[in-house]
């Protein structure tokens, strides 16, 4: 039962981590996928837009490329600029600049922004109650509506150009003097370009971007502005440069903005960055700051153009990205920026989770039940195979369990044919401990082939009864039997407690080794300690015996062949030897009580054996007479 409680809780265990590793792995494909289905339709939105930026940028600069270099070429413009008279060289570029403006604002925007006026001409466009574009604190201010230019000279230095006010007197209607271009801190264009000169990085006409106030209501804008150098002909001496800017006619933050509020994703706002600030009618004024930090951060760490960002604000996560819009520029970089906020995706995850959670949870009970049912219709067979295999244990080999047609019943089979094969091979090691020692029955089962003729130094006991045969001649055959078995079991018992190896039984006669198959340095010792312990068993027993008898025993040591001996069909483990005929004729000289060892044994044996040498004899198959020894008893 205790097994069968395991069994059924490892097969609990090992369905539980299946269920939830795929619960949980099918958890993070879908938030890998929910995630990144939510990341790329906020960058296609993103891409989508900037795209917008680059198709109108690029026909804003074929527009407007051209026109301005053409106008900065206008020799009294040069002229007057080379005279610093920048009075005449504004009066001579503000019309076609203004005419300019009007067309691409009109192009881009639609109807007309800047207020038409009928006395087409350039007065009415300079009137102070019509104020151009012009830098102002901290960057530029205008009183005009989006659509208003930004139109500004500067010198070699690159300072703002300002002009006096026109004579008192004179009608303001009439006149053609200019309005400040420079008003409050802005002053220079330097600032744009840190400890460079202007003259070096101002080589041809480059693109920047400038924050510009377009009135209360419209707040901060940015202007596109296009930077033309005016060069002194044959000189190319740099006299100044023409500002012309424009308002960013495809940056419609407000109306991405707009498309996604009510969306479940979450608003998607966005705006400019430039000049370490973010210009946006769509991000709250507390945030602002926090966009622009990390916007001047990750351009500081990072010159890609493109870029993602993670940034907490308000303590929750927003995804950003950003792009260049003038990489190549001298002037500070201006980038596209729009953010998101990630609570949205994590709300739909913490539901995702929590369904995944739900469903996991749910998986997991149905399997419970499944496990719970198969290991019922499995307990059974797995008792049965149990019992047997503790039966099996114990030593009995008839034992067999019900097979079945299921895979279990194939199990149960192959049990059945192993405790078949067990107990044949039981009966065939009890037979062979039967007929021979069972050292050398488990090395032949162990390895058949491993007791081959070998040479080994052996020390030989031979044990026979002395008067037997007239003790047993009227006895019948079945005590004879039975007296024979009482007195073998008992030798055999001592010598095995002496570590020897039973070579045979022949009539009343045992022979044991020592040293074959195994041996050890002791061996001839440990033959002498089994003589004695043999004399002293037969007497205790003759003591209590209904038959008493007598045993003389004969020791020989010395080397011999030692082997698997025989048919091929029947084999006996014995020694053959010079020394084998020796113990055999020293224990028929023995008598009752007495053991008899040639010197070899003596000699082996040391010390600690006391015998008593014997005259010389002659022994029946010696040539030289062999002086043998009596072991005291």
């Amino acid at each position: 039962m205790k097994f069968l409680s395991t069994f059924r809780a490892r097969l609990i265990l090992s369905i539980f981590p299946i269920v939830a590793g795929v619960t949980t792995g099918a958890l993070l494909l879908a938030e890998r996928k929910f995630s990144v289905t939510y990341q790329k339709l906020f960058e296609e939105q993103f891409e989508n837009q900037i795209g917008a930026v680059t198709q109108a940028k690029n026909k804003r600069f074929e527009a407007l490329a051209a026109v301005l270099e053409r106008l900065a070429e206008n020799p009294e413009v040069l002229s007057s600029m080379g005279e610093k008279d920048y009075f005449k060289a504004s009066m001579i570029l503000r019309p076609s600049l203004e005419a300019l403006a009007r067309e691409r604002l009109q192009s881009e925007f639609g109807p007309a922004p800047l207020r038409a006026d009928a006395r087409a001409g350039v007065k009415n466009a300079l009137r102070p109650e019509r104020r151009d574009l012009q830098p102002t604190k901290p960057g530029i201010s205008a009183n005009g509506t989006l659509g208003a230019p930004f139109i500004a000279l500067i010198d070699a230095r690159g300072d703002f150009i300002t002009h006096p006010r026109p004579r008192a007197g004179k009608d303001f209607d009439e006149a053609l003097s200019p309005e400040p271009a420079v008003v409050s801190r802005r002053s220079s264009v330097m600032p744009w370009l840190g400890k460079r000169d202007l003259a070096e990085v101002l080589t041809r006409q480059e693109v920047g971007y400038l924050i510009v106030e377009a009135g209360e209501k419209r707040g901060e804008q940015v202007r596109e502005v296009f930077i033309t150098p005016l060069r002194e002909p044959g000189t190319e001496k740099l006299l100044g440069a023409l500002l012309f800017g424009l308002p960013l006619p495809a940056l419609a933050d407000r109306a991405l903005y707009e498309q996604t509020r009510r969306s479940e994703s979450g608003e998607i706002m966005g705006g400019i960055y430039v000049e370490g600030r973010l210009v946006s009618s769509t991000v709250p004024e507390n945030q602002k700051d926090v966009i622009a930090a990390a916007m001047e951060e990750a351009l500081r760490k990072s010159s890609k153009e493109r870029r993602q960002i993670l940034v907490p604000i308000d303590g929750v996560q927003h995804r950003l990205i950003y792009r260049i819009l003038n990489p190549d520029s001298p002037f500070p970089q201006a980038a596209q920026v729009n953010f998101y906020s990630l609570a949205p995706l994590h709300d739909e995850i913490h539901d995702l989770r929590r369904s995944a959670a739900g469903l996991g949870i749910l998986a997991l009970g149905v399997a419970l039940l499944l496990v719970t049912i198969v290991s019922r219709g499995l307990s059974g067979p797995v008792r049965s195979l149990v019992t047997a295999a503790q039966e099996i244990e114990k030593g009995n080999y008839e034992v067999r369990v019900p097979v079945s047609r299921d895979e279990l019943g194939r199990v149960s089979q192959s049990f059945n044919d192993m405790a078949a094969g067990l107990a044949l091979q039981e009966k065939y090691r009890s037979v062979l401990n039967a007929v021979a020692d069972r050292t050398i029955a488990d090395r032949l089962i162990d390895n058949p082939g491993a007791l081959g003729g070998e040479l080994r130094q052996v020390t030989m006991l031979f044990c026979d009864i002395r008067g037997f045969t007239a003790l047993t001649e009227k006895m019948p055959p079945h005590e004879v039997i039975e007296l024979l078995n009482e007195h073998m079991t008992a030798l055999t018992d001592v010598a095995y407690a002496h570590g020897g190896t039973v070579d045979k039984f022949v009539g009343d006669l045992i022979m044991v080794l020592f040293g074959a198959p195994e041996g050890s340095r002791e061996d001839t010792l440990r033959a002498v300690r089994c003589a004695q312990a043999m004399q002293a068993r037969r007497r205790v027993m003759n003591t209590t015996a209904r038959h008493p008898l007598e045993i003389g025993i004969g020791l020989a040591t010395g080397t011999v062949v030692a082997g698997c001996m025989g048919s091929d069909k029947r084999l006996s483990y014995t020694v053959l030897g010079h020394h084998v005929n020796l113990a055999s004729r020293l224990c028929s000289i023995a008598q009752a009580g007495e053991i008899i060892a040639d010197p070899a044994t003596v000699e082996a044996a040391g010390t600690e054996v006391s015998s008593t040498p014997l005259p010389p004899m002659q022994l029946k198959g010696f040539s030289e007479p062999v002086q043998p020894h009596r072991i005291q008893a």
